[in-house]
């Protein structure tokens, strides 16, 4: 491979995740580095090429290759152990997209899309396209620290209740492969660049629906994702509002429907005119008081505001608080007794109460470090079953807790991609936060092994704490898994192919 100041190999091999969950020793750790000055087609072409070198330097060697975003998985989706390690962060430039650009059958919105390279961050992106282009993200995960190509490889879901998960607005995927296969992937449907662009980036266009949803959620898979087009829409406002309510029938009634017009809205909640429908609809549920209010948040979609000033402040990043929840899961160790009083403080402290605070989205969805000593899982099931799933959930843990976590429910519409977690009609996404304390990673299998004895469907979160094992990974995407396979064939005729992009955790073991 011909060395360059933009493929840099480090000394480090020693690799941890910012959770400090997972860790790993690999073989080689690259950063792959931008170009001087702006985003070019040439610039892009001459990027993937040192990538396809180092795939097939690779291949050669028999290693395997883990491209690594921003380090916020918990689970081992970036910790292959002995693995050539491939650092995509400092690869971050985007363009905004022109009509010239695009297809003549090209039916979108021409000012809504944005080329960005594997390493844009989505608090990146928001500064950029709220502040310069007056648009927003349709949706995003809770937080926006991650890479908008490692959240849509992972399945990051979304927090809108109209929306699918981050990778249902990505329009176009640059995947590179074994074989030197640098591939321009669109939806055959969803015609968006000229082939003439496509080719000054080095790429072969392929209008291909199988290959497209195989690359949607692919985990690294398939080969590297160097660069999305992303669809933004037109910059909007968010008013939120957070407040008590019981975990009652009428709450129930809004998680089967997503409608939660039955809720006992306080009077205070600004609910426009003409509107009453949330655009964002979340609760979170102390199973250590079941019986006392949960926290209920609501987002409604408001026109833009010229006159609203957009501050990016980054509240919260660090502090005295930062360490907090490693000495409180240090404490709980040694005095479990105390797990459910410290559990419902933190509770209080942490889901405080507020009304019609307006911001955009990138505002209202800010940039939040993720804390050490904590544990996070994410089960997806279907709406219509998932005040069920929540009883579950709240059994479990009564009967074999205390562990110091809660609950939290956000909706989401099905998502495109074969290995998208979000895959019901409609979604319900329960997930499961706490404190790295001893109790949380076996509460988290308990819950699993109750859903599967009820017979409940669901999926994993593949970024977050999970174990596929015991044919969950089946049961969870049946033939949209074959689907995958099948694709992954397609890209990786072989085994020495396949073992450029493994991954080989038996909790995550999806290839084949």
């Amino acid at each position: 491979m011909t060395a360059s100041p933009q493929l840099k190999r480090v000394a480090s091999t020693q690799w941890e995740n910012f959770h400090q969950s997972q860790s790993a020793t690999v073989q080689r750790h690259y950063q792959l580095l931008p170009a001087a000055g702006k985003m070019t087609a040439n610039s892009l072409r001459q990027s993937a090429e040192l990538v396809l070198d180092l795939i097939d330097e690779a291949r050669q060697s028999g290693a395997t290759i883990r491209p690594l975003a921003s380090n916020w998985s918990f689970s081992k989706i970036s910790a292959q152990e002995n693995c050539w390690m491939l650092d995509t962060t400092w690869s971050r430039r985007k363009n905004r997209l022109r009509p010239r650009n695009l297809d003549p059958g090209f039916a979108g919105d021409p000012d809504g899309l944005m080329l960005l390279q594997c390493g844009q961050t989505i608090s990146y992106l928001n500064h950029t396209i709220e502040r310069e282009f007056g648009r927003s993200l349709a949706t995003t995960g809770a937080s926006n620290g991650q890479t908008y190509v490692g959240a849509m490889s992972a399945g990051t879901h979304g927090s809108a209740i109209g929306e699918g998960a981050m990778q249902s607005r990505v329009v176009a995927i640059q995947l590179l492969s074994v074989d030197r296969q640098n591939l321009w992937l669109e939806r055959p449907g969803k015609k968006v660049l000229k082939p003439e662009l496509v080719a000054e980036f080095g790429s072969t266009l392929k209008r291909d629906d199988d290959l497209f949803d195989a690359a949607l959620c692919s985990l690294g898979l398939l080969g590297v994702i160097h660069a999305v087009v992303v669809e933004t829409v037109p910059i909007f406002l968010l008013s939120s509002s957070q407040f008590e309510h019981a975990y009652d029938s009428k709450l129930r009634n809004a998680m089967r429907s997503l409608d939660p017009a039955s809720l006992d809205i306080p009077g205070d909640v600004d609910v426009p005119a003409g509107n009453p429908q949330p655009y964002f609809f979340q609760f979170v549920l102390n199973p250590h008081a079941p019986d006392d209010p949960t926290r209920v948040k609501l987002m409604y979609k408001l026109p833009w505001d010229p006159t609203h000033t957009i501050d990016y402040r980054e509240q919260g990043k660090w502090g005295p608080t930062y360490d907090l929840a490693e000495f409180v899961g240090k404490l709980l160790e040694s005095a479990s007794a105390f797990t459910p009083l410290i559990a419902t403080q933190i509770f209080k402290l942490q889901l405080s109460l507020f009304r019609n605070k307006v911001g955009t989205w990138g505002q209202t969805f800010n940039y939040t470090t993720p804390r050490r000593a904590t544990a996070g899982a994410a089960i997806a099931v279907p709406a219509s079953r998932s005040d069920e799933a929540l009883d579950i959930f709240i059994k479990t843990h009564k009967d074999h807790g205390p562990a110091p976590l809660a609950f939290a429910c956000r909706f989401v519409q099905k998502t495109p991609g074969y290995l998208s977690f979000t895959r019901f009609d409609p979604t319900c996404v329960i997930d499961i936060d706490g404190l790295a304390h001893g109790g949380t990673l076996p509460m988290m299998e308990r819950i699993r092994t109750a859903l599967d004895d009820a017979g409940i469907p669901y999926a994993q979160h593949w970024g977050k704490h999970h174990d596929l094992r015991h044919g969950r990974l089946e049961r969870s995407y049946g033939a949209d898994l074959a689907a995958f396979r099948a694709a992954r064939d397609r890209l990786l005729p072989s085994a020495a192919d396949k073992t450029v992009f493994e991954l080989g955790s038996p909790e995550t073991a999806v290839g084949s």
